[in-house]
């Protein structure tokens, strides 16, 4: 699985300071980016078996769970599900923003 984080600047979407990759078993239990909570909702679980229709709903991040100090701003966060760790099988976009509250008092 590669995971790339592209930030909203200069009227597009760049690639930003979020880029690793990380095998699928490991990223369906990692604590990271609230994946278990996203994951929930689905059949997926390793070993991946030949024959088994998997499925995925109610895919939906929790914000408390990402880790801190993301910049602000406008992200599209893209995750690459890749065999042999060179062909994309698919991927899957979501399009999101980050803004902190400041609470001054």
């Amino acid at each position: 699985v590669l995971i790339t984080g592209y930030q909203f600047r200069s009227n597009e979407y760049r690639e930003g300071p979020i880029k690793f990759m990380m095998g699928l078993c490991s990223f369906f239990v990692s604590k990271d980016y609230d994946i278990p909570h996203m994951y929930s909702n689905s059949n997926l679980k390793c070993p991946l078996r030949k024959g088994v229709n998997y499925y995925v709903y109610k895919l939906s991040p929790n914000a408390s769970n990402m880790p801190p100090l993301i910049p602000e701003g406008r992200w599209k966060l893209q995750v690459d599900y890749l065999y042999l760790n060179r062909y994309t099988i698919f991927s899957v976009e979501w399009y999101s923003g980050v803004e902190y509250i400041n609470i001054f008092g």
